[in-house]
C-alpha cells in the first residue's frame, strides 16, 4: 500500500512538471523533421526558421533535426506522408501532391489553370481564402496539424525533344509524372505518354532516354540539375504545387498550450519566407536556366488552347473533388 502510494506521489509530480504533456519541461525534447527536397532547396529555408525560432523561443526546451531528402522513408514520398500521418515522424514538410492518395480531395489544389492570375491568385484564395482554410481541415482530418503552408510554386515541364508550345507538341511524349491520377490522366488528355516513376529515378531515366521530360516547379529542377540533362523548358503555369508544414498529431498532442502557441508562431513566420525566398527565386532559377536550355514563355492563346484541351478533367474529377470544395477555389461549373 505505502509502494502504491509513493508511486502515485512520483506519478503526481511528474505530471506537474511536464504541465499534463508528454514533454517534459526540464529536459531537452528531441523531434525530427522530414523534407523531401534536398538541402539546397529553397523548402529549406521553412525548415531551418522553424527550427530556429522554435529552439530560440523555448530556452532549447526543443531540438529539432531535419533529414532533408526524404531520408526517413527511404525516398519514398507516399511512406513519408504515411510516417506524418501515423506519428512516427515528428515534424514534415512535404507537398500537398504527395497527400492526395490519403485524402483525395485535395487533389483540388493542383488542378489545371486553377489560379488565373498567378501568384496573385494564389494569396487571394489559398493564403487568404477560404480554399486555404479547407486545405488544412482536409490535412487535419488526417490525423496531422498543420503549422503553416508554403509553396514548391507552379510546376514547368522539361523535355530533350523539342520546345512546347501546344497541345501537338505533347503527343506521344514520354512525360514523367508523380504517382497521382490526376496527372496521369491529364497527361493521357493531352496526347502524351504519362509514365509514374519515383522521382529519384528521373535523373538517371532522362539521362538514359527512358522517358523524354518531366515536370515540376523551377527549385525542384535546379535543385535536381536536370537543366543538365534537359534541353527545351516551357513555362506554362499549368499546375500550382503547395508544400505543408505539419506536427504529427502524436507529438501536437504531447505539447502543452504554452508550446503550441510557439510552434503555430514559428510555423506561421517561417513558412511566409519560404514563400518569399521561393518567389524571389523563380527569376533567379529562370536566368541561370538560359544559359543552358531553351527556355519557352507560352502566350494567352496557347495556354487557351491547352485549358480547352483539360476542360474533361474538371469533369472526370468533380465527383471525387466536390463542387463545393472546387467553388471555393473559384471554379464553377457552367
Amino acid at each position: 500500500m505505502r509502494k502504491a502510494s509513493m508511486f502515485v506521489a512520483v506519478l503526481f509530480i511528474v505530471t506537474f512538471l511536464c504541465g499534463g504533456a508528454g514533454y517534459c519541461a526540464d529536459r531537452v525534447t528531441e523531434l525530427r523533421m522530414s523534407v523531401t527536397t534536398s538541402e539546397s532547396s529553397v523548402w529549406m529555408v521553412g525548415a531551418r526558421e522553424f527550427k530556429r525560432i522554435v529552439e530560440e523561443k523555448t530556452g532549447g526546451r526543443y531540438k529539432i533535426s531535419i533529414f532533408p531528402n526524404e531520408q526517413l522513408s527511404g525516398g519514398d514520398l507516399v511512406k513519408g506522408v504515411e510516417m506524418l500521418f501515423t506519428g512516427i515522424t515528428d515534424l514534415d514538410i512535404h507537398s500537398v501532391i504527395n497527400m492526395t492518395g490519403f485524402e483525395p480531395k485535395l487533389t483540388v489544389v493542383t488542378m489545371p489553370w486553377l489560379f488565373p492570375d498567378g501568384y496573385r491568385s494564389v494569396d487571394e484564395i489559398l493564403f487568404n481564402g477560404e480554399g486555404g482554410k479547407r486545405i488544412r481541415e482536409l490535412v487535419e482530418g488526417k490525423g496531422a496539424h498543420v503549422l503553416g503552408m508554403g509553396e514548391n510554386g507552379f510546376r514547368q515541364i522539361t523535355n530533350s525533344v523539342r520546345p512546347i508550345t501546344g497541345l501537338s507538341d505533347l503527343q506521344r511524349l514520354k512525360i514523367r509524372t508523380p504517382p497521382i491520377t490526376m496527372y496521369v490522366d491529364l497527361f493521357k488528355l493531352f496526347g502524351a505518354d504519362p509514365t509514374v516513376m519515383s522521382y529519384s529515378e528521373v535523373y538517371t531515366a532522362l539521362q538514359q532516354g527512358t522517358i523524354d521530360g518531366q515536370e515540376n516547379p523551377l527549385d525542384t529542377i535546379r535543385s535536381a540539375k536536370l537543366q543538365e540533362i534537359q534541353k527545351y523548358i516551357s513555362i506554362w503555369n499549368y499546375s500550382y504545387d503547395p508544400i505543408v508544414l505539419s506536427a504529427s498529431g502524436k507529438a501536437w498532442g504531447r505539447l502543452s498550450d504554452a508550446d503550441k502557441k510557439i510552434f503555430e508562431e514559428a510555423g506561421a513566420v517561417a513558412m511566409k519566407a519560404q514563400v518569399e525566398a521561393s518567389r524571389a527565386k523563380d527569376a533567379e532559377i529562370l536566368k541561370s536556366f538560359e544559359q543552358v536550355m531553351q527556355v519557352t514563355h507560352l502566350t494567352p492563346e496557347q495556354i487557351a488552347e491547352l485549358q480547352k484541351a483539360a476542360a474533361p478533367i474538371y469533369e472526370q474529377y468533380k465527383d471525387r473533388i466536390g463542387t463545393d470544395l472546387l467553388a471555393a477555389f473559384g471554379y464553377t461549373f457552367k
